[in-house]
């Protein structure tokens, strides 16, 4: 049970998900120590995620996938409190987190929001190396200042530079990807949104720099932030990560030319 003592007064969390039923009890069970007030956007699962999620006292909800940041948003309207706390399903927050956050909403001045760090798993694998480590997120926000930005391909929020921001110890544990091909299968997925929305806004791109990008992006990841140290997937990821950039420049440079 939640430890109501602890319990920050003034902080919503809200949680998109879709088939998320091997992570979702353990991420709510850890934002249930921190809030009692959690929404679930749930774009239509149907793997047993909502049965869990009515087994818990949150607000669950059912949306149409729109993307992530139209469905952060549309969690946020529901919440109760200026302060969201914002998370995937395959996202838990760990012990040290949950102490901090109770301990700076316990405060009576806030900042504007707060960057958390990550800490993914990787075919089973915690990755402390490469790209992937450290890796700093703002995602906790004051609600009337701030919003998620709708685009394609990675949600931002409207950071200005008179927010004040802070940073929590601890760390999100993210679940990433079970599989390398389902690694695989978002970057195919990403990278063409990506090249759909470059090609709109008039950036181009040629073969020369997808095969630039990507041989930096491998050295950067491998060598230079030493992930090689994470092992084999270490260098699967590095690998993948490189793939992506190639992919992104090369589909956006296919779409140039087809336009010629």
């Amino acid at each position: 049970m939640p430890n109501i003592l602890n319990m920050p007064s003034n902080l919503s969390a809200v949680v998109i998900t879709h088939n998320a039923k091997d992570t979702i009890n353990r991420c709510l069970d850890a934002l249930l120590k921190v809030t009692e007030d959690v929404v679930v956007v749930d774009s239509g699962s149907h793997d047993g995620t909502r049965e869990i999620c009515l087994s818990k006292p949150v607000h669950y909800l059912q949306k149409d996938w729109e993307g992530y940041a139209a469905n952060k948003n549309f969690g946020g309207l529901h919440t109760s409190h200026d302060y969201i706390l914002s998370i995937d399903s395959d996202e838990i927050l760990s012990d040290e987190l949950i102490k901090s956050i109770q301990q700076e909403f316990a405060k009576k001045e806030l900042k504007d929001a707060y960057e958390l760090n990550f800490l993914s798993n990787y075919c089973g694998k915690w990755i402390r190396f490469g790209s992937w480590n450290p890796e700093w997120h703002i995602r906790i926000f004051n609600k009337t200042k701030i919003k998620w930005q709708v685009q394609d391909v990675h949600e931002t929020l409207d950071i200005m530079p008179t927010h004040t921001i802070a940073s929590l110890k601890g760390k999100i544990l993210h679940y990433s990807y079970p599989t390398v091909e389902k690694h695989l299968a978002k970057i195919e997925h990403y990278t063409t949104l990506f090249a759909e929305r470059a090609f709109k806004s008039g950036i181009k791109s040629t073969i020369l720099k997808a095969y630039a990008s990507a041989f930096y992006t491998f050295l950067s990841s491998y060598l230079l932030k030493f992930g090689f140290l994470d092992g084999y997937y270490g260098f699967v990821i590095a690998q993948n990560n490189a793939w992506y950039s190639y992919l992104k420049y090369k589909k956006l440079s296919v779409k140039w030319n087809l336009e010629l």
